[in-house]
Order: structure tokens, then C-alpha cells, then sequence
């Protein structure tokens, strides 16, 4: 990485891949995100989605997009949240590899806090989501060491 060795010590993927013949590749990527922040205002018309995914070993390369009501609102990584705002009434949070996993909400509008908690299950050929509605208490702890994720929302599927 030449000059910028150690730039961004606490943030970094490395990622080994074995091939057939002893040679491999070697992935590294540096990347800051900002540490969990409360969301303070919530607007008069919406309801407030938390959806994270807390820092695991287990099916950490994998990553999904998650989905509210089949719009895609973000890809979430391990160790990420996502504060959505999200449209009074029902709301189905979704996300899918091999497999689907979703959780259905009755959002209020105003000052309601929902935790969608994202995890990885063992998959046949890659992780499965896994997505479970998290007590609010449970969820503020859990997703403290969570950091944020700031990519712009990707385009719906």
C-alpha cells in the first residue's frame, strides 16, 4: 500500500484467496465510517427504522441489500447500520442471498424506534439474512458498536 501503510489502522479488510497451484490474492481495502449517532429528529410524518448488523466472525464477508417495502434502501455489511425513515403503516423489511429473510413493522409516525437486527446464517453456497425485530432496549445496546453506513442509497432492483 505503499506510503499510506497504516493509515487507517482500526478499519481494515484483508481478504485471502487460495487458488489451485499455491498462488493466491490478496484484497485489502481501508475505509472509515462514523461511529453510532442517535438519530435526534424524526419527522412529524415518519417512523424511525434502525437496521443493523453487529461487528461477528461468523458470515462477516457477506453482505446484502435490504429492502423496505421491495425498494432497496441499503447494503448492509457487518459492523453497519442504516437509520430509515420510513412511511406510517405496514412495512416489510426484506433482504436476500440464496434466501429471503423479512420482518414485517406497523410503523406510527413521530417518535417510534424500530430495531431490525441483520445477521448470517449458513447457506448452501453463501450466508443467509437473517432479519429479527430487536427490543428497543436490546437494540439501543447492540447497536452502539455499530458504525454507520454513509454509501448513498442504491438504485431500486
Amino acid at each position: 500500500m505503499g506510503g499510506r501503510e497504516g493509515a487507517c489502522k482500526n478499519n481494515i479488510a484483508d481478504v485471502g484467496v487460495a487458488v489451485p497451484g499455491g498462488r493466491g490474492i490478496r484484497i485489502r481495502s481501508c475505509y472509515q465510517r462514523a461511529a453510532f449517532a442517535k438519530v435526534e429528529t424524526i419527522p412529524a410524518d415518519k417512523g424511525l427504522i434502525y437496521v443493523y448488523r453487529p461487528q461477528a466472525f461468523q458470515g462477516g464477508a457477506v453482505s446484502y441489500d435490504v429492502r423496505v417495502n421491495d425498494a432497496v434502501v441499503t447494503h448492509l455489511s457487518n459492523g453497519g447500520y442504516y437509520p430509515y425513515f420510513a412511511a406510517p403503516g405496514e412495512a416489510q423489511v426484506s433482504a436476500k442471498t440464496e434466501a429471503t429473510s423479512s420482518v414485517t413493522l406497523d410503523v406510527k409516525a413521530g417518535q417510534t424506534y424500530y430495531y431490525v437486527k441483520g445477521g448470517v446464517r449458513v447457506g448452501f453456497l453463501i450466508g443467509r439474512p437473517h432479519l429479527m425485530v430487536m427490543p428497543n432496549d436490546v437494540g439501543a445496546t447492540e447497536i452502539a458498536d455499530c458504525k454507520v453506513i454513509v454509501a448513498d442509497k442504491p438504485e431500486s432492483k
